[in-house]
């Protein structure tokens, strides 16, 4: 019943699904998009043994969700975009989990399914008006510590100068591309790391400033180093950089739960 379901669920949403894949394939920023899915089902196949014991109570307000999520499915096919079909796709696995499991089915699952938000297309207007300030921030942030490392450096709105050497900020190093897969593997690293449910949205907020400093690091380091600023050592540098941000976040889910050890020691 089961997979029947998914099969159907997968034949209706088909265009959809093929969208989205050729997204992640194409968009360097949501390349985490492939990771997605597979995460997700390892977790519900992590956690069988507490969501088998759920008893199962099948709930009509699926019908509801289902119906929300092929409304959504219809807009985005007469050319609302792919983001309005991909939240509609989301809605029908939602609703459909409702009408199979029913609502203690839908808690068992809510953080799977809750990663999955990961996996949906950029919001053209968000990402447009996010775009400019994110690659502003970025150069201020650059030229700060190239400054501070005692490295000359005019910046000129998103351009830096660096002894003639001159790197501008474009719309690909806006940060975006780091944003959005730290903020997933800092969820998933604090679902693996700590029981408590709170940890995963402490460390996601903490990831995006990682993520901001992360990426004006790389524009500072292709600005003072040319052979950094294009290609392939452009690519392994941000790798690179990345790794670090995800280690930073060690050290700051550790943080969080000093002070949460000390609040729990305060209200005692």
């Amino acid at each position: 019943m089961v997979l029947l379901t998914a099969a159907v669920l997968a034949l209706c949403y088909a265009s959809t699904i093929s969208a989205m894949a050729q997204q992640w394939w194409t968009d360097e920023d949501m390349g985490h998009g492939f990771l997605v899915p597979l995460v997700v089902l390892w977790i519900i196949w992590r956690e069988r043994g507490r969501w088998r014991n759920i008893p199962v109570q099948p709930s009509l307000w699926g019908f509801g969700l289902l119906g929300l999520g092929a409304a959504m499915h219809a807009v985005g096919a007469i050319g609302v975009g792919l983001f309005a079909s991909s939240v509609g796709l989301l809605l029908s696995i939602v609703g459909t989990v409702v009408c199979l499991g029913g609502f203690s089915l839908l808690r068992a699952w809510s953080f799977p399914l809750l990663l999955m938000l990961f996996m949906l297309p950029k919001l053209a207007i968000v990402y447009n008006q996010l775009t400019l300030p994110l690659q502003l921030t970025a150069s201020r942030l650059a030229a700060g510590m190239l400054t501070f490392s005692g490295i000359g450096v005019i910046r000129e709105g998103n351009v830096l100068d660096v002894n003639g050497h001159r790197v501008a900020v474009a719309e690909a190093c806006n940060g975006i591309r780091f944003l959005l897969p730290l903020g997933f593997m800092a969820v998933v690293f604090a679902y693996l790391a700590d029981p408590k449910p709170w940890m995963r949205a402490a460390v996601l907020l903490a990831a995006i400033p990682v993520a901001i400093v992360a990426n004006a690091a790389r524009v500072a380091v292709s600005a003072w180093l040319p052979a950094l600023d294009s290609g392939t050592p452009h690519q392994a540098a941000g790798w690179v950089i990345f790794v670090v941000s995800l280690a930073v976040l060690i050290p700051l889910r550790w943080l969080f739960n000093s002070l949460y050890g000390r609040f729990q020691e305060a209200r005692q």
